[in-house]
């Protein structure tokens, strides 16, 4: 008779428009069926039909982002993670059976890994290319997650190109999936806001230079170098190597705290109750 494990944990996840909440909450499966010896359900709750694209002009739809993520996740063993779309589904809270408390929740990671490439670039992630600015899509609630504005940031490229002699890669919502996560795991280094296509440079492991005005972000991206204003003359003198070598040891510190996370099992902390 085989052995079938009796334990099949459900997260139900509302769907919504950014990499940070569809990269976060695949993690946290994979984590939680790590930390727990389970099977994970996770299914997505897309307000929309399946063709819907935020911007007409965007490369894939929403779920097929979320479809190509997943197929490149680290795998984990003896353990299985199921992930699902449910189309024009409609909830009224954000997630089921998620506990946030450890900054651990969702440190999990792609299957390609970064590495630099024989000609060092930077990745810039801006919010040039946006849809909406974060003040129409979200007001004061997400203002934070970029500081420095279109013009510094184009101040920030002229120095990376002619002080740092470096060239530069945008990455946004409009770059097709696979050529943002080639992009990512070739990098020298990852720089830009909270938001949009950084989660994907975390999930590839990459060192991130980040500007933010809130502490959340230190919390998200643990191994970043985080600045909550920038200042030209202080961009300038910032040596992209460094910031590569720091970030890549305090990612090797924290792999080892992660490993004792997920030592302990916390099923019963979540109770399928909704957040």
């Amino acid at each position: 008779m085989s052995y079938k494990h009796p334990l099949l944990l459900k997260i139900d996840w509302k769907g919504k428009i950014g990499y940070g909440d569809v990269i976060s909450p695949i993690c946290y499966a994979y984590t939680v069926a790590q930390k727990n010896c389970c099977d994970v359900q996770l299914s997505f709750h897309w307000p929309h039909n399946k063709t819907f694209k935020f911007k007409e002009e965007d490369p894939e739809t929403l779920p097929q982002r979320t479809l190509f993520l997943h197929q490149i996740v680290k795998p984990i063993l003896f353990h299985k993670v199921n992930i699902e779309h449910i189309y024009s589904s409609v909830i009224k809270y954000n997630h089921t059976n998620y506990d946030d408390k450890s900054p651990f929740h969702n440190h999990w990671f792609s299957r390609h890994r970064n590495f630099t490439s024989d000609k060092p670039f930077i990745a810039l992630n801006t919010t040039r290319n946006h849809a909406q600015t974060l003040e129409d899509y979200g007001g004061d609630s997400k203002t934070w997650k970029d500081p420095v504005g279109e013009v510094k940031w184009a101040q920030a490229e002229k120095i990376i190109q002619d002080d740092w002699g470096l060239d530069v890669k945008h990455v946004d919502y409009s770059t097709p999936i696979h050529e943002a996560v080639d992009i990512y795991k070739k990098c020298l280094l990852a720089v830009g806001y909270h938001g949009s296509t950084i989660w994907i440079a975390k999930y590839l492991r990459a060192p991130m230079l980040i500007y933010s005005s809130k502490v959340q972000t230190s919390r998200s991206f643990p191994w970043a170098t985080v600045q909550k204003k920038m200042e030209v003359t202080e961009f300038a003198n910032l040596n992209p190597w460094q910031l590569r070598d720091r970030s890549l040891k305090r990612l090797a510190e924290l792999d080892i705290q992660y490993e004792q996370y997920l030592n302990v099992p916390n099923l019963h902390s979540l109770r399928g109750r909704k957040t």
